[in-house]
Formats: C-alpha cells, structure tokens, sequence
C-alpha cells in the first residue's frame, strides 16, 4: 500500500512495515533503535507470549534490518487499525494495533509489580506526517497521540486488569512519530493547531477501528462490563446462594441454575443494565469526590444521608419483581451476604438490587412450577 510518495506500508501476520526511500526523522519509545534518528524503516513485530524476556535477541533473530525501528506487539498486526487525514498543505497517516489484556491506569504500578501481568497486548501507535517537524513538535506530537489514546479508552470504557479503574494504556504501550521533511518546519502540534487535530483525529478513528476489529465494543453487555470491575458471575451466584431459603421441591443445585438462567436473561435488558451502570458510574464520582456536597473521605464512610444509592439498588430490585423484589431486596441489604459487604457505596446496592429481583423472581418461578 503506498499512502505518500515515496512511502509503502506493507501489513502481514508477523509484520507491519512502513519503508521510505530515504531516511526520515522519527522519535519513538520503540524498544529496538528508539529515541530521535533518523532511519528508512519502521518495523511493528508480531511477538509470541515467551519472548518479551530478551527483546534484542529476538529482533536479531528474525533478521531485519539492524538500523530498522522497531515496536513489538502480541497484538494481531492483521487487525491494525489505518487512518488518513489532509489538509490542503499536511497529511497525516496512522498506523494502530491494540492488545488491551494488560491494559493498566498509569498510577498502578505499585500493584502490578505483585501481579502476574497476562499475555503481552500492546497499543502500539504509529503516526506519520509528511512535512519537516521540528524537534519540539516531535514531542508535541507525542503528547497530542497520547490523549487522543486516552480519550478512545475512556470512550470504551477500558478497564485496568488490576485495579480495575479507567485504564490510560497497557504495561507496554509505544508509539513513533515520522516526519517525512517536506515544507517549512511546523513547530507545534497540540490541541489548538491543524497538524495536532489532524494527528489526533487520525489516532482517534484508528485506535477506535483497531479495538472494534479485535472484537472490542462499546456496547458490551452488563456481564462484561462488571467482569471488568472484578465482579464475576459466579461472584454473583454464591452471593444470592449464600443467604438462599431451601425450598422443598428443589436441591440448591437446582436452584443455583434457576437463579443463573433468571439472571442472565434479567442482565440482558436494556433498562436493567442502565439503571447498574448508572451506579457504576455514581461510584466513581462519589470516589472522586464528585458528588456535589460530599467529599470523598465522606463518600467512602456510606454516610447516613446518602440514600440515593439505596433508591437505585431498590428500583432495580422493583423493575425486576415488583414489591416482592423491594421485600427481597431489604433481606439482602439488611444481611449482605458474599460479595455484598465489601462493594463500595452505590455498587453494593445496585447489584443487591439485581440479586434481589433475580432471587425473587426465582422464588416465584419456583413457586408456580410446584402447582402445575
């Protein structure tokens, strides 16, 4: 494929390279030959799990170009995202792979360094600019890339594996910014200048493309979206179990999988799933200090006028079941079984809502299969 004069791009399983006739100037974070130089190639290299331990060797091994620059990724290069973007005197192209299982927020690394990180994905950025940039332009460049990033993963609702707050990138993110020396020098790139729309623009639509390719989509469902918060199915399950009332026609096996299947189906429901995310979204405000009139040192105390949280986790609780899903919902907030006494305000009550209306209507499935 060839986007500029001069320059191919050339896109397989285990390489994306990005070739110039001549030598161009590119900053980089790349592993291999990173830094600011001036180079005619630009390698992202597909990587296996166990090989991130020598990554020079590795380069070595596959027998590139030694002055090439090279970014490494576990990411699948045949789901790269592209953009192109002009003006009537600059163009910009964007090359984008995305991994995100390793995505982290960029505050967590006092938690990583106890954690295993799972298999190396990487968003690995490329971005090329036809005209001579300065070198402080270059670096302009580069933080104009990394809040066009930030704004995409935010706009996904991308979660860190570890801490499970908004993730900013992965434990292995890097970009490279080229500068193809056509023109006068541009000396800026941010957010109040052409060239900086026209970059962010284009890592925008190619993040964004390169996330929905890898099966990444904004409309997941309510079981994912709280997967990502730590909240796991089967957290859910032993938690309404463990405060179940046996009844008589059915083993707790039994019930456990007409609790399950009742769940599943409630999570599916668009209103449902709002009401939970609206929670979700409550939480982090409140732990934020958001919330207008309430600090967050207030928020995390679960004052006693705060009852909000408890409207929503009941009207989740009566959208579901009716009253007898209010009645089930005060026997959960009242007893907070499993995973109910260590959620934050506002969650503990939302899925307490959920559990409830699901058991209730459990109870009820129950109730009317015993007299047919």
């Amino acid at each position: 494929m060839i986007f500029f004069d001069d320059i191919e791009v050339s896109i397989s399983k285990e390489y994306i390279i990005i070739e110039s006739k001549k030598p161009i100037k590119v900053l980089s974070s790349a592993p291999i030959n990173g830094g600011l130089r001036f180079s005619n190639k630009i390698i992202n290299l597909w990587i296996p799990e166990d090989f991130y331990y020598d990554p020079i060797a590795y380069y070595k091994s596959k027998n590139v170009d030694s002055n090439a620059i090279c970014l490494m990724t576990g990411a699948d290069l045949m789901k790269a995202g592209i953009a192109k973007k002009e003006s009537s005197n600059i163009k910009v192209l964007a090359i984008v792979t995305a991994g995100i299982s390793n995505a982290l927020s960029i505050t967590d690394w006092n938690i990583m360094r106890k954690t295993k990180i799972p298999n190396i994905g990487t968003i690995n950025i490329i971005v090329i600019v036809d005209r001579e940039m300065t070198e402080s332009c270059m670096v302009n460049a580069i933080t104009t890339i990394t809040e066009a990033k930030c704004k995409v993963l935010s706009s996904f609702d991308i979660r860190s594996f570890i801490s499970y707050e908004q993730a900013t990138g992965t434990s292995s993110d890097a970009l490279a910014i080229a500068s193809l020396g056509k023109g006068n020098a541009i000396e800026y790139a941010g957010s109040a200048t052409e060239l900086g729309w026209l970059i962010a623009s284009c890592v925008e639509d190619a993040l964004n493309n390169a996330l929905i390719c890898n099966n990444i989509k904004t409309e997941r469902k309510l079981l994912l979206r709280l997967k990502e918060r730590g909240i796991l199915l089967e957290d859910l399950i032993s938690t309404a179990m463990e405060i179940y009332v046996p009844h008589p026609n059915y083993s707790k096996e039994e019930a456990k999988e007409i609790f399950k299947r009742i769940l599943l189906e409630v999570m599916d429901d668009i209103n449902v799933s709002s009401l939970v995310i609206a929670g979700l979204r409550l939480n982090e405000d409140g732990e934020r200090g958001l919330i207008p009139n309430m600090s967050a040192e207030n928020y995390k105390k679960d004052p006693v006028n705060l009852v909000a949280d408890e409207i929503l986790g009941i009207s989740i609780a009566m959208y579901i079941a009716g009253y007898n899903g209010l009645f089930e919902f005060y026997r959960f907030d009242r007893k907070k079984p499993g995973i109910l006494k260590n959620l934050p305000p506002f969650i503990d009550d939302v899925i307490g809502g959920l559990l409830a209306g699901v058991s209730s209507k459990m109870y009820s499935y129950m109730i009317e299969e015993r007299k047919k």
